[in-house]
């Protein structure tokens, strides 16, 4: 309501801010609790609030800058129905996006840029997904490794978890990740992931028990956790991943600065660090100038290119992965996901929580389904039914317990 607050005499109306709160979420399919604080939200929910407030002002122009990025298919779907009314009604409505698929649905025309440049401008009636990849990237897009045969062992065991705060809470959660295996995690954001994720990096308090290795793992020790071979990308690059106005080098060093392959006596052995820098922009095809520029110079790509290839860098036991490829061109999520495969194929258990389902599908040999802040579902690789995975999401089919399918 920031800007258009209604007001009771000199007293903002909380009650009606409240209603009107209410009454946008149900009408755009949004979902939002209006007491809820910013600060403390997922970044999937923070950008619903950002969406409510823009489109609730019905603008002359409306600028939506990877609007869907973390948001439900459901909440995607609500959300191009509303922005398809606001411009029959006469607003210019410009939309920035990798996700071609939705170019392709949602568009008039479109305009490609690669590396600050306008290199195609083309009508969406006359192109297709391939032909806007191609344009991205300049060429043809990379192919995804290939899976191999592993002998999956015994890496991450969740047992009991319960951790968080009322809706957003993950509970009584049980499962494993196996080396050499890719676990997806499949929901709608709000549903626990965050909790469950916080839970296993170490940096909230939980129930139950997480072990790597046998070894039980202690709550709020995440450099303990570093230490054993846990890795992690986290869901906000900016805000959990990377210090901006620090160099490449610095932000490559960060979390590992304590390993003995960065010191040197009590301080950062800075030629190691800057070493590993390189490897990471070499390995990941990271576009800068200098592994000594400021990460916040960076595209968000190539700043998860460096989040990804830091995590990637020291031979981790367990990856865990929150959306790697949220706000990415295409050409940069195929090499991310080609680092998870050969991750996975080179023994790491890595578990992906990913809100795009076609990523969740692609990747994993085994998928879990949470609803609630609980576990709904598993399905292995041979028994992925997208359909029924989408209806466990949303908490239909759920009176008979938990679902379990295997090949």
């Amino acid at each position: 309501m920031l800007g258009r607050e209604p007001r009771r005499g000199a007293e903002l109306d909380r009650a009606a801010a409240r209603a009107e709160v209410e009454k946008l979420s149900r009408e755009y399919g949004l979902a939002v609790d209006p007491d809820d604080v910013v600060e403390t939200l997922p970044v999937g929910i923070a950008q619903r609030v950002e969406l409510l407030r823009e489109l609730a002002r019905e603008p002359a122009v409306l600028i939506l800058d990877e609007p869907t990025a973390v948001l439900a298919p459901a909440e995607i779907d609500a959300l191009f129905a509303t922005v398809r009314a606001l411009a029959l009604r006469g607003t210019a409505v410009l939309i920035i996006t990798h996700k071609l698929q939705e170019v392709v649905a949602h568009t008039s025309r479109i305009t490609v840029m690669r590396a600050g440049k306008v290199v195609a401008r083309l009508e969406t009636a006359q192109t297709n997904v391939d032909a806007i990849a191609r344009a991205m990237v300049g060429g043809e897009l990379p192919e995804l490794a290939a899976r191999m045969e592993t002998t999956p062992h015994p890496a991450l065991a969740v047992r009991g978890l319960g951790a968080g705060e009322s809706s957003l809470a993950v509970r009584d959660a049980s499962f494993e990740v196996r080396g050499g295996e890719i676990v997806g995690v499949a929901g709608v954001e709000g549903n626990g992931q965050s909790a469950l994720a916080d839970a296993i990096a170490g940096v909230i308090s939980y129930r139950g028990t997480i072990a790597l290795g046998g070894i039980t793992l202690p709550a709020g020790e995440p450099a303990r956790r570093i230490a054993r071979g846990i890795r992690t990308i986290p869901q906000d690059r900016r805000r959990e991943a990377l210090v901006l106005p620090w160099s490449i080098v610095e932000n490559a060093a960060l979390g590992d600065q304590r390993s003995p392959s960065l010191r040197r006596g009590a301080t950062v052995d800075r030629k190691a660090a800057r070493e590993l820098a390189k490897r990471i922009v070499e390995g990941f095809d990271v576009r800068t100038p200098s592994v000594d520029t400021s990460v916040s110079e960076l595209s968000g790509g190539n700043q998860q290119k460096v989040v990804v290839g830091r995590a990637l860098a020291h031979d981790p036991k367990f990856l865990l992965v929150y959306q790697p490829t949220r706000g990415i061109d295409v050409g940069a999520a195929a090499l991310v996901q080609s680092r998870l495969i050969e991750a996975r194929n080179a023994g790491v258990a890595v578990l992906l929580i990913s809100f795009e389902l076609d990523e969740v599908l692609a990747l994993s040999d085994r998928v879990i389904v949470m609803y609630r802040g609980a576990i709904v579902g598993t399905f292995e690789r041979g028994s992925i039914d997208r359909a029924r995975i989408g209806s466990l999401m949303a908490g239909a089919g759920l009176q008979t317990g938990p679902v379990v399918e295997s090949a």
